[in-house]
């Protein structure tokens, strides 16, 4: 017999393969014998040093029961009679098995300086993370855990280290000095960055001098793209369960057959069935098995199906830019996709059902797995109903029922004490009340803090029974969440039961400065644990890592329907919350790196849209201008434009009505919606926006609105003297106000002012003056536009090899990013060099697939490009000849957009035959 102990970031036991369940510890003194004699030397102890560790206060003879009965659940559990024997004054474990202690491996390993790499992999974890106040363990768990920093620091596994133990100096240094070392600019501020939080919250000081001194070689370099990533890389993760997932092994295994054979699959069952948590098992095996990429839709965060083409595009890690047209945008991203794309909560969005079955017709290989309560009813469509966990156990062998091995699970997470052989027939009472729902069940699990079983058994059923719980048009098996809910209610106290319909306004997870402008009673935070303990809201964590707090759509939905009184103050605080939140975005944009202030608005965009719809049905006038006055810059770089638009009509046909800054941040919106289109228009609406800040003395968006009125003179030779001058001043102002990104901004379309202008000394100063303040900022996105730039004047000056480094630079960052349409532009400009270094052939397959790329966003060259791409077309029709031009051309823009950029960036050696392989066989 084999027997392989872990105790090494948490407790198991495996024996000849098989795992003990967690359930079979339900008699914690069981678990803890067999932890302690498994931590000592030939995993044995005498009798009377093992009571003083276990049983300090205890003689001997009134511990000794207490030690028999754990010996006897400690053998019951392992399922050996010989796993504890008492022989004399001595107790072992598991004296005639084969036994692997996971401490005893990484020992050994770690003391051998050829497997330090196998110890690093053998610390799975500080030393039994759930008993982190158990006497017994301290000194092992130190030992340990100071034996793996050290190894980590041999190893010179910098980054580990940091993150086991934040406070090690070496560790921060060491990292930065590699990524110094590798050229990496970005990486080392961000790390020095991230060092002087940690010292100055943890230690309430600065790093020393030998960080300064890192921090001043790391600002001398200069900006450098981040690594490339694969294409799509971007795309959502699934989300990972924090904790095991109970009885779906049969359900994962039957809808992963579902998927070999068929590519659409629903998980069909009501509210709180756990569809969501299969999904993400399902995924997760998939991912496993097939090695194929899985993307996660969470369609909770959209209020209507015309919104799901946008929610995945986003999702696939896919920036939209100016283009209006996201479906058309979501068919070339789709095309020839090896994926698994996973749309959760499908039922109120169920008129996208079409949309779904487009998305198998442009890919062959893609697959989707629904989750929903109602069928999609397309062609295709196969369906695996997804049941309650069963609440009796079907095995034969008397073992628990998975309902039952669920509440075990949340009561132990609740209470480490509970002991579940002691409430066995409560627990089981409970299960079959809410009929195995496990969202029933986390939340009746949530009151044991509160609640012995037995009178959580008496309070629940009795609610269940009441004519409240009975009285609803749902099925019989819909009537348990909210029945549930409501008992929950009952337990609470009034702040508690107050917040909870206060919630109802959020229409996501929020952070707590958001629930707080709703919570009006004092400090939020002990009514707003409570819900979260009892499984009423769920914390979750944002796009950096905050906490975030928000409802399940079932429990909101219910809750909604329960609150009694008007919330219309929490609306209006809902409301003006977001719009001080886009306020304080609007002037973080001139400081921050420009994919931060978009993906913060991303992140709360149905929070944003929620507060308009109610500030314009109330009528709020200033409300609604502010929030729409804060999204022109976020509409024209993210999409979304008829949205925009729609919004700023409603707007500008009051303008009269509005506060005059309000008025001007309007126009400056404006502008940002005609400039694709039309610049007289974009114009237009700058200058006058321009004029109100100036009356306003609004300094620094003098300097914007200068700035892009300026940028509607690129091209216009005859008017060049007039936009140098204009971006002159807005230079001027802008380095005034100290706006880094702004005077970036301002740069930017300096550098292209001039360089159409054919003044590429001055461009040159511009562009690498903008490079090198984009990178100080972190801000990949800019730094992207500005290499592309540069690679232009490389052209120029006849540097073609460098001319393509630039650009290569340029692509990595816009495909790390999913910025779709910066890389259509930027690999049509890759046209020029390779052309130039004796590649024509190349060349019009690129100006082909750029084109294409450009068509299917529905989007259009950006200005400064035009004459730069009408040069090369005319160059590359030149030598190839019209007809030669335009087969290449063609064989292009079959390419995707993921294709071209695949292989124009599989290294520096292959690049030619990757691409001309299409070409040669046309």
């Amino acid at each position: 017999m084999h027997v392989d102990i872990s105790l090494l970031g948490g407790f198991a036991v495996v024996v000849d393969g098989r795992a003990v369940a967690a359930h079979a510890w339900a008699r914690r003194s069981a678990a803890t014998l067999v932890k302690v004699l498994a931590l000592r030397p030939g995993r044995q102890l005498p009798r009377e040093q093992l009571v003083d560790l276990l049983w300090p206060d205890l003689l001997l003879e009134q511990a000794a029961p207490r030690l028999h009965k754990a010996a006897h659940y400690a053998r019951a559990a392992v399922g050996v009679p010989s796993a504890v024997v008492l022989a004399g004054d001595v107790v072992r474990l598991l004296p005639d098995a084969e036994v692997a202690v996971d401490v005893e491996r990484f020992d050994r390993a770690a003391g051998d300086p050829a497997s330090v790499g196998e110890a690093i992999d053998l610390y799975g974890g500080d030393l039994l993370p759930e008993d982190l106040y158990e006497p017994w363990a301290d000194a092992e768990r130190e030992r340990l855990r100071v034996s793996y920093l050290e190894l980590l620091r041999s190893a010179g596994r910098w980054a580990d280290l940091v993150a086991a133990e934040p406070l090690d100096e070496e560790a921060h240094l060491r990292l930065v000095q590699q990524h110094v070392d590798g050229g990496r600019r970005s990486q080392a501020l961000r790390q020095l960055e991230a060092m002087a939080r940690t010292w100055r919250g943890e230690l309430g000081a600065e790093p020393g001098p030998a960080a300064r001194a890192l921090h001043a070689r790391a600002q001398a370099m200069p900006p450098v793209e981040p690594p490339s990533a694969a294409p799509g890389a971007s795309a959502s993760r699934v989300p990972r369960p924090a904790t095991a997932t109970v009885g779906r092994d049969a359900d994962v295994a039957a809808v992963l057959s579902l998927l070999e054979g068929h590519r659409l699959v629903t998980l069909l069952g009501i509210g709180g069935v756990g569809k969501t948590r299969l999904a993400a098992e399902v995924a997760h095996a998939w991912g496993q098995a097939t090695s194929r990429r899985t993307c996660y839709v969470d369609l909770t965060k959209v209020a209507d199906a015309g919104l799901v083409a946008e929610l995945t595009v986003s999702e696939l890690g896919i920036r939209s830019g100016d283009n209006s047209n996201v479906v058309q945008m979501l068919e070339e991203a789709l095309q020839r996709q090896d994926l698994l794309l996973v749309l959760d909560n499908f039922e109120h969005v169920v008129e996208a059902a079409d949309l779904v079955a487009e998305m198998l017709q442009w890919s062959t290989d893609l697959r989707v797995l629904v989750t929903s309560r109602a069928r999609l009813r397309v062609a295709g469509e196969h369906v695996h109903e997804v049941h309650p966990l069963a609440v009796e156990s079907s095995d034969g062998t008397g073992g628990l029922a998975d309902a039952v091995a669920l509440f075990d699970q949340v009561a132990t997470a609740v209470d480490p004490h509970f002991e579940l052989a002691r409430h066995t027939a409560d627990v089981v009472a409970i299960c079959r009340a809410v009929d195995g729902l496990p969202l029933a069940i986390e939340i009746a699990g949530g009151h044991l803090r509160t609640l012995s079983p037995s009178l959580l058994r008496e309070r629940l059923t009795s609610r269940l029974g009441s004519a409240a719980g009975a009285g609803r048009d749902l099925p019989d098996r819909q009537q348990t969440i909210p029945a549930t809910i409501d008992w929950s209610l009952q337990l609470l106290g009034p702040a508690e039961q107050h917040l909870f319909g206060l919630f109802t306004v959020f229409h996501g997870a929020v952070p707590l400065e958001a629930v707080e402008a709703v919570w009006a009673d004092g400090d939020v935070v002990d009514p707003l644990s409570v819900l979260v303990d009892h499984s009423l809201v769920r914390r979750t964590t944002g796009n950096r890592n905050e906490p975030r707090f928000g409802m399940l759509a079932l429990v909101r939905d219910h809750a909604a329907r329960l609150v009694d009184g008007d919330r219309e103050a929490a609306r209006a605080a809902h409301a003006a919350y977001f719009s001080s939140w886009l306020d304080d975005l609007y002037e973080r944009r001139w400081t921050d790196a420009t994919y931060r202030w978009l993906d913060d608005i991303s992140e709360m965009l149905q929070e944003v849209r929620a507060a308009h719809t109610w500030a314009a049905r109330t009528g709020d006038l200033p409300l609604t201008a502010r929030i729409t006055a804060a999204l022109g810059a976020y509409w024209f770089l993210e999409g979304n434009h008829a949205e925009g638009l729609r919004w700023i009509d409603e707007m500008l046909a009051v303008e009269g009505r509005l506060d005059p800054y309000i008025s001007a941040r309007i126009h400056l919106a404006a502008g940002f919606m005609a400039f694709p289109s039309s610049r007289p228009e974009a114009r237009t609406h700058w200058e006058r926006a321009t004029v109100l800040f100036r009356e306003l003395g609004a300094t620094r968006l003098v300097a914007y609105g200068l700035a892009v009125t300026s940028a509607t003179y690129i091209g216009d030779v005859e008017q060049t003297g007039l936009a140098m001058r204009t971006n002159d001043e807005a230079l001027a102002l802008g380095r005034g106000v100290g706006s880094p990104a702004l005077v970036a901004q301002v740069l930017n379309i300096r550098g292209e002012l001039t360089r159409v202008a054919g003044r590429d000394e001055e461009a040159r100063e511009a562009y690498e003056e903008g490079l090198q303040i984009s990178g100080d900022l972190g801000d990949e996105m800019y730094v992207s536009v500005f290499l592309s730039n540069l690679s232009y004047l490389a052209d120029h000056r006849g540097d073609h090899e460098e001319a393509r480094r630039l650009t290569h630079q340029a692509l990595r960052i816009c495909w790390s990013q999913g910025r779709r349409l910066m890389a259509a532009w930027t690999v049509s400009q890759l046209a020029g060099p390779e052309h130039a270094l004796g590649r024509p052939e190349l060349g019009a397959v690129l100006v082909g697939a750029g084109d294409e790329a450009l068509r299917v966003l529905g989007a259009r060259r950006h200005p400064g490009d035009v004459p730069e791409h009408d040069r090369v077309v005319a160059a590359l029709r030149s030598a190839l000849g019209d007809e030669r031009f335009e087969e290449l051309r063609a064989e292009g823009a079959r390419l995707t957009l993921d294709q071209v950029l695949a292989r124009v960036l599989d290294g520096d050696g292959g690049v030619d035959e990757a691409v001309h392989e299409p070409v040669e066989n046309c």
